[in-house]
């Protein structure tokens, strides 16, 4: 089946914040903000700024199964909410994607948006050229195929693996090097 991304989820913004935001250590709300997300390993929530939050909207806090949306920049990418962060916000920078998990999973859908099709409507329909945007109806619109949930699962699980596979190959090459450094040092010895 394939369908507009609005068809399958809620899409929210960022909660709207008046200027920059100033990190309060007494703050009781944590927020996401761009340095905090990486689309391979998600969100990092060691530096979360601390605020005081003000104003009249009520803040819509981050629940495991959501979707951080970056669309400003040259990387457009999604990560994944995995965990309870109770009091935390999205930035404004952000759209949060709660999905119908009936019809699709949250993991499926991040995969998806950060795949090479989804990457392409994007591509087409950027906009701005100085800092290049997915507004939020373009968003809305992107063509999303959505197999069974199994498929999905499959998809997803294929997708972790070859995440953990990766990771795997990056250290035994900081292995290999760190090992064919050792031995040209001692080779190297020989001749001082």
């Amino acid at each position: 089946m394939k369908t507009a991304l609005k068809q399958i989820t809620t899409l929210m913004a960022g909660h709207p914040f008046r200027g920059s935001i100033q990190h309060a250590s007494d703050g009781e709300v944590s927020v996401v903000q761009m340095k905090d997300v990486d689309p391979e390993s998600g969100i990092d929530s060691t530096d979360l700024f601390k605020v005081h939050l003000t104003g009249w909207k009520n803040p819509d806090y981050l629940k495991p199964g959501d979707i951080l949306f970056n669309g400003r920049g040259n990387r457009i990418f999604a990560v994944l909410v995995e965990r309870d962060f109770r009091t935390t916000v999205a930035g404004p920078h952000f759209f949060i994607v709660r999905v119908q998990p009936t019809i699709v999973r949250p993991a499926y859908l991040v995969w998806y948006i950060n795949h090479n099709q989804a990457q392409r409507y994007f591509s087409r329909h950027v906009a701005g050229t100085a800092l290049p945007h997915i507004n939020r109806t373009t968003l809305e619109d992107l063509p999303v195929i959505v197999p069974p949930l199994e498929v999905q699962e499959r998809i997803v699980n294929a997708h972790v693996c070859r995440l953990k596979e990766k990771a795997l190959l990056e250290r035994l090459i900081e292995k290999k090097k760190q090992f064919l450094d050792a031995l040209l040092d001692k080779t190297l010895e020989q001749y001082q």
